[in-house]
C-alpha cells in the first residue's frame, strides 16, 4: 500500500486520512496545512492509487483492516480519522470493529451504505472501466466531473476540476472496478 507520513516539530496526535471513491493520499494534500499539529498519516486504498494490485475481492471490511495494518504499521494505537464519501463508510466499519483505535471521526460527505437506487449505476461504472479500460475511466471522469461539481467550482477552481479528473484517470480500472463493487456491495 502506499502509505504518506506528515510528522509535525514535536509530533501530535496521529490522524488517519481515508480517501473516498476515485481518490488517493492525494486528495488530502489541499488541507494538510490545517493539519499541521497533527502527525498525518495518508494512504491509498487497496486498489487505489499507487497501492499494489491485490487478490480477492475488495470489501468495507478489507479496507478497515488495511486501514488497522496502516496503524499498527506507523506505531499508531489510537487515531482521530478523517475520511471521505466512501472513506467514511471504511471509517465507521473500522471504529465498530476496533473502538479502541479511534480517538475521534470526521466524516466529509458522509454514508452508511450507498442508496439502493444507486447500487446498479455504481455497478454500471464498475463494468464500464472493466470492460474499457483507460477509454471507459475517460468517458467515467467525464459523466462525474458533470455530474458532481458544482459551476462555480468549475469557473473558479480548475485546478481542483483537473486535479478530480486526473486523480480518477490515474486509477487501475479494475481496481476502479473492484471498490466501485466493494462500495455497491456495502451495508451498514
Amino acid at each position: 500500500m502506499a502509505v504518506e507520513v506528515d510528522t509535525p516539530i514535536g509530533g501530535g496526535d496521529a490522524v488517519l486520512m481515508i480517501h473516498g471513491l476515485g481518490g488517493t493520499s492525494n486528495t488530502w494534500t489541499p488541507v494538510l496545512s490545517a493539519f499541521a499539529r497533527f502527525n498525518t498519516i495518508r494512504f491509498d486504498l487497496p486498489g487505489s492509487g499507487r497501492s499494489h494490485r491485490v487478490e480477492g475481492p475488495l470489501t468495507i471490511d478489507r479496507f478497515a483492516e488495511a486501514s488497522l495494518r496502516v496503524l499498527a504499521a506507523n506505531g499508531v494505537e489510537r487515531a482521530h480519522i478523517v475520511a471521505h464519501s466512501l472513506g467514511t463508510i471504511v471509517a465507521a466499519h473500522l471504529a465498530a470493529r476496533e473502538p479502541k483505535a479511534v480517538r475521534s471521526l470526521a466524516l466529509l460527505g458522509p454514508l452508511l451504505a450507498p442508496p439502493d437506487a444507486a447500487r446498479a449505476s455504481i455497478r454500471e461504472r464498475a463494468d464500464k472501466a472493466r470492460r474499457e479500460g483507460a477509454a471507459g475511466m475517460q468517458a467515467i471522469a467525464d459523466l462525474l466531473l458533470q455530474t458532481s461539481i458544482s459551476g462555480e467550482t468549475k469557473a473558479k477552481r480548475p485546478t481542483a476540476v483537473a486535479f478530480v479528473r486526473e486523480s480518477l484517470m490515474r486509477q487501475d480500472p479494475d481496481g476502479y472496478a473492484r471498490t466501485c463493487e466493494a462500495l455497491a456491495d456495502a451495508h451498514p
